[in-house]
């Protein structure tokens, strides 16, 4: 210390200074060791961390003797998980009907057609717009509008018949009825669109025109493998094949989250709801208003109580990921990115790979969580009672947006 040799310090100057602060870290690492013994020892079932109860703390800081501390815990709710046929789950199949067929087939000639810039715009264009907008959300953005996805009928009369320059104002919620690409379109983040309000002016930068491509043996070989497709009924089968096998990873997908919300519903865990509102306060790194946790906890506690459902699905059953399933998975997916592109990989170079991907911990946690999951669900078909409904397209898409948000 300034103005001692060393060595030559008082003891009570350095107990003076450094006294309080010595202590509090050794309290602390007493404290530490006592209370996840006390866990351990006992076989808590804890959620988060404990918490001090500081308003029950009792000592004496300047002259210690015994102190007492308080913490808060909170603790999982026991849960049976009986998993029978008279638990009924919905999985929904999008409805591949003729009309969902030929809107693909038409998406297919526009790919391969050519482009023109007509005068004015007709039902079947694209516009080029920037679009303009007021408010604590504003937009500014160019982008691409396609009259015929405008399902608003005064919206899209209004886009009708437009020249470059051209100014309209719209609703911008009118423009298109996927969430997510309507909030790309204006340049916003899907939040700031729910909170959208007002109309937006489009000022015309272009018209595109599109001549869907004519349909003979030489697109047929550009869509499908050589020789698969001569003619327009073949083509059908084939689109309708290639949305089956495409879809049925979608209902695989939705099953997945829309089991998972029926399951905590039937189950219904109770959660320290008080607790955990109180341990997301004081563990999130950026303070958070109770309005904010009270907004974001239902979202929070339903994904808690599937965790907890889920786990308890998979201790009941002794369900088990081997280091051989990891490896086949990610070999797997590395096999269609790489067909994708037409690049042919060797087994042993597949094999290294996988390995490479799964010694990082973090990616390693999020395919052996799918795993499980997977597995989770393929139990859960083969116990429960499983309803297939089908689901037109535009609801299930639908759907899809609202499970994601």
């Amino acid at each position: 210390m300034p103005g001692f040799r060393p060595g030559h310090v008082p003891a009570s100057l350095v107990k003076q200074r450094y006294g309080k602060a010595v202590l509090a870290e050794e309290i602390n690492k007493v404290l530490q060791d006592a209370i996840y013994k006390h866990i351990a020892d006992n076989k808590l079932p804890v959620l988060g961390n404990p918490l001090p109860k500081g308003e029950d703390e009792v000592g004496n800081w300047d002259n210690p003797e015994n102190f007492t501390f308080s913490y808060e815990i909170g603790l999982a709710p026991e849960i049976n998980v009986d998993l029978n046929d008279n638990i009924e789950l919905e999985y929904a199949l999008i409805d591949i009907n003729d009309e969902l067929i030929n809107r693909q087939i038409k998406d297919y000639g526009k790919r391969f057609g050519k482009m023109s810039e007509p005068e004015q715009s007709g039902a079947d264009d694209l516009l080029d717009v920037h679009i303009q907008g007021e408010g604590d959300h504003a937009v500014n953005a160019n982008s691409t509008i396609t009259i015929e996805d405008v399902k608003e009928s005064s919206t899209q009369k209004s886009l009708i018949g437009l020249k470059k320059g051209d100014v309209v104002t719209v609703n911008p919620h009118h423009l298109n009825s996927d969430h997510e690409a309507l909030a790309k379109m204006l340049g916003i983040t899907h939040h700031d669109l729910h909170h959208l309000e007002g109309n937006v002016t489009l000022t015309v930068n272009a018209v595109h025109h599109i001549e869907p491509a004519e349909w003979n043996q030489e697109l047929y070989d550009k869509l499908f493998p050589e020789g698969t497709v001569t003619n327009e009924e073949e083509m059908k089968a084939k689109v309708k094949e290639n949305m089956t096998q495409v879809f049925s990873k979608d209902s695989h997908w939705m099953f997945k989250r829309t089991a998972a919300r029926q399951l905590v519903n039937h189950f219904n865990p109770a959660l320290p709801d008080a607790f955990m509102k109180k341990w997301i306060a004081m563990s999130n790194e950026k303070p958070l208003s109770p309005e904010q946790i009270e907004v974001e906890y239902p979202s929070y506690s339903q994904g808690l109580r599937w965790q907890l459902i889920e786990t308890s699905i998979i201790e009941k059953n002794e369900i088990k990921v081997t280091m051989d399933e990891a490896i086949a998975h990610v070999k797997g997916q590395y096999v269609e990115r790489f067909a994708q592109y037409g690049i042919p990989v060797e087994d042993d170079r597949l094999e290294q790979m996988a390995k490479e991907l799964l010694a990082k911990k973090e990616e390693a946690k999020n395919v052996y969580d799918l795993l499980f999951e997977d597995k989770v669900m393929h139990l859960v078909k083969e116990k429960c009672k499983i309803k297939e409904v089908l689901v037109p397209f535009d609801e299930f898409l639908h759907r899809a947006q609202h499970m994601q948000g």
